[in-house]
Formats: structure tokens, C-alpha cells, sequence
């Protein structure tokens, strides 16, 4: 056991919803716990055992007259290989890559002059900014004692060649604080990311002749109009820029980092939101739903994600302990994330 106390205050949280816990030791490369089930004993151990073997542990329950021992052991590495991610991370690389072949089923495109090159830069970018993304909420878990999965990338045969990715929290969170920190790192690590690829990629950006006809033209923030006349420079009335791939790998990282800011249900913003002001989270919610029903009669977009926060919840499920008040720091860093979302915001991402 490389750090027994970061250990325990992981394995507490896990088992803190359903057992009183009075006592821990550490013996043998094992930690003990003694504790007394909140309800029906079989549950809390249904319950916490799944959890324990989901998160990399064997855990053994013994009742006695004082209520319950509990004795956890981490498993060996070789034992919790996370298969599915690795498939799922591989995967999600190759329909990246792909994605113009994908949509089209033409694999001419890859005839072009540059072509693999532009998609390997692409990739590359786009993927570095979603794994600071994820690696951001699992290290900030990690510190704060939550224990995360590691990322679950989805690939796609979009026009990106994902959805992004998700991780999942297995142990409940101990407080408001802890919940600002693990839902904003992970969005301001992206961010970062996604602001050094759009910025050295617009200063790539090749600005051509407006020309009529179809095409696909990505919607603006106040943040990406400022890079923009940071970058290039005044556009020309006739005349448009096309982003190169490590730019467009930063304005859909942008547009990812915007979305999960949005504070509904469990994503990162309704996270930082139930932090900053607790169970009133719901109220702005439901405004930031009503108001995703409007715009979606400007990209339908907005009803499909809406569908999807009905569907898991707006409402963000309590703390252990709502009652403690979250530091300043933790404040600043939630206020911080806040502030991205209002920058990044982009009411219609795309159009024709």
C-alpha cells in the first residue's frame, strides 16, 4: 500500500453513505474499518462491495457483536487493466483520423496533397485536449479522495470522429468543495489546451475569397472573435478565414468545454454550480433548459443535448456534507470556470 491515508480517505467516501464508521486501522497491507450499516445490512454490503470491485479493490465483511469489520485490499495492477478504455481510446483515435472517410465513405480523400498530415495534426490536437480535459477531473479526484475511472473516450462518425469522453465518479462526494474542484479542473485544464491549439493554429489560418454555395460555417464566441482579430487580423468585407486543423481541433475543444460547463444535472457546470450555491442549482437549471428549448429553433442541437439532461436528471443529487462551506479558493476556481462557459459561449455552433 504505497499511501495509506490517501487510501482510507479514497475508501471512506466510498463507504460512508451506508456505513457509521467508527474506527480505522491499517494491518497486513490491509485497512480495517469498523462500522455500522445506516439500513439493511445485505444492501450496504451489495452496495459498497460493487463499489470496491469497480474502483480496484477487494473488500471482505465480517459481522460481529459491535457491528462490522470491513477489510479492504488494493488489487494488483495486472488485475485492473482498464480494457474497455483502452479499446474505446484507440478507437476514438482512428475515427478521428477517419472522420472526412467516414462521412463521405470516399477514400480518395486521403489522395490529397496533405492530407494525412492535416488529419494527424487534428488528431493529435483534439486529443490532447480532451485527455487534459479528463486527466484534469481524475487527478483533482484523486487528490480530494473521490475516486474516478479513467476516461471512457467515444468515438463517432461525425465530423469531429467523437463525442467527447466521460469519466465517472465512483465514490460519492465528501462536500461542496470537493465537488467545485474535480467539476472545474477538468474544463480549465481543456480550456487551456484548447486556447493554445486555436491560437497556433490561426496563425496558419489562410484567409480566402467568399465564395456562394453550400458549406458549413462555425459560429463565433466572444473568446474566438478576440483570438481571431488577435491572429489574422481584420477580415476584409468578401472575404472569410478557414481554420487549419490544429485551429479547428481548438474551436471543438472550445465548444466541448462550453457544453459541459452548462450547470444542469451532473455535468461540470451543474457541479460547480451545486458548489457554489447548493441545492438552488436546480432553479438555473431549469432556466438553462428553457432557454436550450429556445435555441434549438436556431440548431436543433440544443433539443438533442436538452433530451439528454431530462432524460439523466436536472437536478443534482446532495453532497455528504452540503453544510460545509466552500474555501475561497475553491470559490475563485468554480467563479473562474463560470466565466470560460460565458466566454465560450456559442449560440448557434453550426450552420449552412
Amino acid at each position: 500500500m504505497k499511501n495509506p491515508e490517501q487510501m482510507s480517505k479514497s475508501v471512506y467516501y466510498q463507504i460512508a453513505d451506508q456505513f457509521e464508521v467508527s474506527a480505522i486501522y491499517h494491518h497486513n497491507g490491509r485497512l480495517i474499518f469498523r462500522a455500522r450499516p445506516y439500513r439493511d445490512p445485505e444492501q450496504a454490503v451489495a452496495t459498497v462491495r460493487k463499489r470496491l470491485d469497480s474502483a480496484g479493490f477487494e473488500g471482505r465483511f465480517k459481522e460481529d457483536v459491535h457491528g462490522m469489520l470491513i477489510s479492504v485490499k488494493e488489487l494488483p495492477l495486472a488485475r485492473r487493466i482498464p480494457r474497455l478504455n483502452i479499446i474505446l481510446f484507440f478507437a476514438t483515435l482512428l475515427t478521428m483520423f477517419f472522420a472526412p472517410v467516414l462521412l463521405s465513405l470516399d477514400f480518395s480523400y486521403f489522395r490529397l496533397p496533405g492530407a494525412a498530415a492535416e488529419r494527424l495534426e487534428f488528431t493529435v490536437a483534439l486529443m490532447a485536449i480532451l485527455l487534459f480535459h479528463e486527466f484534469g477531473h481524475y487527478l483533482a479526484g484523486r487528490r480530494r479522495g473521490v475516486l474516478m475511472s479513467l476516461p471512457y473516450f467515444i468515438p463517432a462518425p461525425n465530423i469531429v470522429g467523437t463525442f467527447g469522453a466521460i469519466i465517472k465518479s465512483r465514490s460519492p462526494f465528501a462536500n461542496r468543495r470537493d465537488l467545485i474542484e474535480v467539476g472545474a479542473a477538468g474544463p480549465l485544464a481543456g480550456f487551456i489546451i484548447s486556447v493554445i491549439a486555436l491560437s497556433l493554429g490561426l496563425q496558419q489560418t489562410e484567409v480566402i475569397l467568399t465564395e456562394s454555395g453550400a458549406g458549413l460555417t462555425l459560429g463565433d464566441s466572444l473568446l474566438i472573435r478576440l483570438l481571431t482579430w488577435l491572429f489574422v487580423g481584420p477580415i476584409p468585407e468578401g472575404y472569410d478565414y478557414v481554420l487549419s486543423p490544429a485551429a479547428f481541433a481548438g474551436w471543438v475543444g472550445l465548444l466541448i468545454t462550453m457544453i459541459n460547463l452548462l450547470p444542469l444535472g451532473q455535468l461540470d457546470g451543474g457541479h460547480i454550480v451545486y458548489g457554489l450555491i447548493g441545492r438552488h442549482q436546480h432553479r438555473l437549471s431549469r432556466l438553462f433548459f428553457a432557454a436550450m428549448i429556445v435555441l434549438g429553433f436556431w440548431w436543433p442541437g440544443w433539443w438533442l443535448f436538452g433530451v439528454l439532461v431530462f432524460l439523466f436528471g436536472m437536478r443534482h443529487p446532495p453532497t455528504i456534507n452540503d453544510a460545509r462551506v466552500p474555501s475561497l479558493a475553491a470559490r475563485l476556481m468554480g467563479i473562474a470556470a463560470l466565466i470560460i462557459f460565458v466566454i465560450s459561449f456559442v449560440p448557434v455552433p453550426f450552420k449552412m
